[in-house]
């Protein structure tokens, strides 16, 4: 790996911190699950959940290079976005559709981040960062088609 920039580190502690708020999301999303006696979907979750974890565990090494600590944070748009997944399920049916709504929704926040680090031409990252960013991006979208799938069904 080669020597990233201080400004690379707050990059991936963002790139962190969205993967805390999936891996928080989900875990709400399995709480709502397991109250509507959906059986189905929190395997579904729990893999998603491992999922960052993994992601996670990729991103560290580029911190751990400039003696930085991983973030165990989440966004407070992350906070937000599970308050309102539980008010939307309670509001609008507490359904497998509304629950699948709101786990696609924070699927698009994932991938509006990590597009977003992808896109901006700005940021000096290494090229194998680079790499790993586009691969869990690549990883999460197709996760997040399968949601978009599952909720789809529903209709």
């Amino acid at each position: 790996m080669e020597t990233i920039t201080i400004n690379d580190s707050t990059l991936i502690n963002d790139l962190i911190q969205i993967n805390n708020d999936r891996i928080a999301g989900y875990k709400k999303a399995i709480e709502i699950a397991d109250r509507l006696h959906i059986d189905t979907l929190p395997p579904i979750f729990v893999d998603y959940m491992n999922q960052s974890e993994l992601f996670i565990e990729e991103l560290k090494p580029y911190l751990e290079q400039q003696a930085k600590a991983a973030t165990d944070g989440t966004m407070i748009s992350g906070k937000l976005f599970r308050i309102w997944m539980d008010i939307k399920s309670a509001v609008s049916g507490n359904d497998q559709k509304s629950l699948l709504s709101s786990c696609e929704q924070g699927e698009d926040a994932f991938t509006k981040t990590y597009k977003d680090v992808v896109d901006n031409q700005d940021w000096e990252i290494t090229h194998d960062l680079l790499l790993l960013i586009e691969k869990q991006l690549a990883i999460q979208l197709e996760a997040h088609e399968y949601i978009k799938t599952l909720r789809d069904k529903e209709l």
